[in-house]
């Protein structure tokens, strides 16, 4: 895990996690909830109060998974000590006020890293081969001839991997039993990521991976079959597709995004898949989540989409 920003000082008193009272402000795995209850004084959820503020006020800890921890949030909890974020971005807690206040930020760099390349390869392989559509079609009662839901595979394409993070590499990683190209743009990667000159080679990057680097996101989006996001969200990124990043992409590609909602327009997407500008799309995380009927736009009812809900 890593602190951010800075581990308590020597001067906060300390408490065992026994005395502990910890807030699952999302909801957890019913297994992980139990196991939690073993190991914390008391377990808090968002039904234990009449409001948000009665139960800020009394936790000593925040276990989160995708949900927002606000600054009012933080502003109302005096004995706040940390917020453990299961999954690796932090970008749904308001780290300004966390430093003020002198709250821990822990995370789970790589802990769901091999989870979200598979969510990313299934959805390649859905998007392509349009398999929700034809799926829907045929429960509808409609007759499908074989030849009319026939569709692209991913096997010999071109990929595109925006970021070079834990779940980029290991998507990689699959992608290289289809025999694809990949392609790579990360500004803030160096060269040596992913070869044997990399100085995380091999303990943490073992199989290098062939590839080659983008200078610029343009020339990635020109090139790419499937377009696939794994950058954080934040003030560079977010806004990063959107209407003419998705006109530079070739009218039969798709885009994915299992990384942060945001870093995609997301009604430039719908108008981009609605006229044919690109040829489907794979989202799993949104602007506003949770995603559910209006918060989605027409994303949720496009044919040439497959939507999940930030698994």
């Amino acid at each position: 895990m890593t602190y951010l920003p800075t581990p308590p000082s020597e001067s906060t008193p300390s408490i065992s996690a026994k005395e502990a009272t910890v807030y699952l402000h999302t909801p957890f795995h019913p297994k992980a909830e139990e196991y939690a209850k073993t190991k914390f004084g008391k377990i808090l959820r968002p039904e234990d109060a009449s409001s948000v503020e009665e139960i800020m006020g009394q936790v000593d800890g925040i276990l989160l998974r995708v949900s927002n921890i606000t600054r009012d949030m933080l502003r109302a909890a005096p004995k706040l000590r940390i917020i453990s974020r299961n999954g690796v971005g932090v970008d749904n807690i308001h780290m300004p006020t966390a430093r003020e206040r002198g709250v821990v930020v822990t995370n789970c760099p790589g802990g769901n890293a091999q989870a979200v390349a598979e969510l990313a390869l299934t959805l390649a392989l859905t998007v392509l081969r349009r398999v929700v559509e034809i799926d829907n079609r045929i429960r509808s009662g409609e007759k499908v001839p074989s030849i009319t839901a026939l569709a692209p595979g991913l096997f010999g394409k071109t990929v595109g991997l925006i970021g070079m993070g834990d779940i980029a590499y290991e998507f990689a990683k699959l992608l290289l039993s289809f025999n694809c190209k990949i392609i790579v743009y990360s500004p803030t990667s160096p060269s040596t990521r992913w070869t044997t000159a990399d100085p995380k080679h091999p303990h943490k990057y073992p199989v290098e991976i062939p590839h080659t680097r983008a200078a610029t996101l343009p020339e990635l989006l020109a090139a790419a079959d499937v377009v696939s996001i794994h950058c954080p969200l934040n003030d560079s990124t977010r806004g990063l597709i959107g209407k003419d990043e998705l006109e530079m992409m070739k009218q039969t590609a798709v885009i994915l995004n299992t990384a942060r909602g945001g870093i995609i327009d997301e009604r430039q997407l719908e108008d981009a898949l609605e006229q044919g500008v690109i040829a489907g799309a794979g989202i799993d995380v949104w602007e506003v989540e949770p995603a559910f009927g209006e918060t989605m736009g027409k994303l949720g009812k496009l044919r040439n989409t497959v939507v999940l809900p930030h698994l």
